[in-house]
């Protein structure tokens, strides 16, 4: 979003700006939440995460700014923080208030774009290391159950959190160790496709046949040696998925 970049920059000409990702899904907060939880904690302490997929923007849904002891995120509360939630403990929260919001826009505010006219400024001054206090009123968080799957009584429904550039289908199925899984996994279920065979890395698959495998951030994944597996399987984010357990 170049003009984002552009208010942030008017304001604090010195900031450094790296985009993680500009290729969500329209209106997929889950895949928008697990992005920025599977990345945030490769950045360096002081970090600021603008994020800004926002279905409801101009409706009356909160603009929050959550502080940890490393970093600060700014998000519509609409989800989107919550994996990280799960994970960070927050030290404050705040509720941007509409009269700040007034106070620190750059020029008019547009009731489709406030990531350009409300979060990029308010990020910006946050920079130039101005109290997030100022910007609005104390929030409490939501207590976030886990959102991952990762024994049999798990509450929470299995589902694709993101199929990435090769095709890779990751999924919200969590374990950090290949040899459990296979012993207590047998098949994950895509629609009416099993998928059984587990492998270590992804050199050890047959070519065209879909694998479970642990992926990088511990969650596991179901990959095709130089295909896609999303392909081979036709799924999407909206798939159904059922894992079974021995």
């Amino acid at each position: 979003m170049a003009s984002m970049k552009g208010v942030m920059l008017s304001i604090n000409s010195a900031l450094n700006i790296i985009d993680i990702t500009h290729e969500i899904q329209p209106y997929i907060i889950r895949q928008a939440a697990y992005v920025l939880w599977s990345v945030y904690n490769y950045f360096p302490k002081g970090t600021i995460f603008v994020n800004v997929v926002d279905p409801g923007v101009g409706s009356g849904r909160r603009i929050i700014v959550m502080k940890t002891k490393k970093y600060t995120f700014i998000a519509p509360d609409n989800g989107l923080l919550d994996f990280v939630l799960y994970q960070e403990k927050a030290i404050t929260a705040i509720e941007v208030t509409q009269s700040s919001l007034k106070k620190n826009a750059v020029g008019d505010i547009s009731s489709t774009f406030h990531g350009r006219d409300l979060i990029a400024p308010l990020a910006a001054y946050i920079s130039k290391n101005v109290p997030i206090k100022h910007f609005g009123m104390s929030y409490k968080l939501p207590e976030i159950l886990s959102p991952f799957v990762s024994s049999r009584t798990d509450v929470v429904s299995m589902c694709i959190l993101h199929i990435d550039n090769y095709g890779n289908i990751i999924t919200n199925l969590r374990s950090f160790e290949v040899e459990k899984s296979m012993k207590q996994i047998q098949t994950v279920s895509i629609g009416s496709n099993m998928v059984s065979k587990w492998i270590r890395f992804y050199d050890e698959a047959p070519e065209n046949t879909p694998c479970l495998i642990v992926g990088s951030n511990g969650l596991v994944e179901i990959s095709a040696k130089k295909n896609s597996a999303a392909h081979l399987l036709r799924a999407t984010l909206d798939s159904k998925l059922r894992v079974y357990w021995r």
